[in-house]
């Protein structure tokens, strides 16, 4: 039996859960929303070092990444609009 942390990796999982937030982010008054992912492009990472995820999936939901805090981590920011009605 595989351990529940990889039965759905690769499935979009962490994707849709980083939509719900910034959606509920944005229901309440939006701001400024700031992470810490590691760089993993172009070498191999156990999912034990992944706990917020990867820099390149916060860019593509529009982060940014704002400076260097490690050998392979990022702060990483997006500033998200309050949702109108």
């Amino acid at each position: 039996m595989r351990p529940w942390c990889t039965t759905y990796r690769h499935q979009g999982v962490v994707s849709q859960a980083l939509n719900g937030a910034l959606d509920e982010i944005a229901r309440l008054g939006g701001g400024r929303v700031e992470s810490y992912p590691e760089d993993v492009a172009g070498r191999p990472v156990s999912g034990s070092f992944l706990h917020n995820a990867t820099v390149s999936l916060f860019e593509r939901h529009g982060f940014e990444r704002t400076r260097q805090i490690g050998k392979t981590r990022w702060v990483v920011t997006r500033v998200v609009p309050p949702r109108r009605g």
